[in-house]
């Protein structure tokens, strides 16, 4: 992952304006969750906001927060050590998932904006390596954000003021090819009527619908359902 270096500082109030709706789908998709003693994965934790979303819906369960990116991993140590609960039932692991020493059991697993990340071989490791450890009664909830390559006009995401200062979150993307898409994105920083910061940076995601998630997971002994704007996974059933 990339860019992070520049997004870190402005994550938090642009993607509480523009995903807190995708946050209240994953804590309706968790809910009734049965863990026992085992952990639930947080893939790509970032800030640590599903982390906690994860935490107020399950309120004594384990939570593994994986995270590779320094910069974004900085803030995930701040919301961790500043809340008594987290800290007890938080574990934040600085590497991707498919190098993480998991729990050889968990009970669930997290994907909120970081799917694309991973390209689809990438996937397919994924999918076989949850699978393995997934509780029968498990859960898998993976937000989709980008199902296709298009061209996205410049919009703004979000618009936050914090004390004096103004921010403006905005984006525009532009295919590269079927499978991945071009990000790039504009910070904006105003005192007043004054502009006093403009920071840019770009992504290249790989694009992934929930249709490609469900034939992909299904190879790995996985079967899902279509909810809003995710996909909840679940292990299949055995035909004997």
């Amino acid at each position: 992952m990339t860019g992070y270096a520049v997004t870190a500082q402005f994550y938090d109030p642009m993607a509480d304006a523009s995903h807190a709706h995708v946050r209240v789908q994953i804590s309706e998709a968790l809910k009734g969750l049965e863990a026992g003693d085992h952990p639930i994965v947080d893939i790509g934790a970032g800030t640590g906001l599903t982390t906690r979303a994860i935490a107020c819906a399950l309120p004594e369960i384990e939570i593994l927060a994986v995270e590779p990116d320094p910069v974004m991993r900085s803030a995930l140590m701040t919301r961790v050590w500043s809340d008594p609960d987290l800290r007890r039932r938080v574990s934040m692991l600085p590497m991707s998932i498919l190098d993480a020493p998991l729990t050889p059991v968990i009970a669930g697993a997290v994907t909120s904006a970081s799917l694309v990340h991973f390209s689809p071989e990438e996937r397919a490791r994924l999918w076989k390596l949850l699978a393995e450890r997934l509780l029968p009664a498990g859960r898998i909830v993976i937000e989709i954000q980008c199902p296709l390559a298009t061209e996205v006009p410049e919009t703004l995401l979000a618009s936050e003021r914090i004390g004096r200062i103004h921010y403006e979150g905005w984006a525009r993307a532009t295919p590269v090819d079927p499978q991945r898409q071009h990000w790039h994105m504009t910070y904006i920083t105003r005192c007043g009527d004054i502009e006093i910061a403009r920071q840019s940076t770009d992504y290249v995601c790989w694009v992934v619908s929930a249709q490609d998630v469900l034939e992909e997971a299904r190879s790995a002994g996985l079967a899902g359902t279509v909810t809003g704007d995710l996909v909840v996974l679940r292990k299949a059933a055995r035909v004997t």
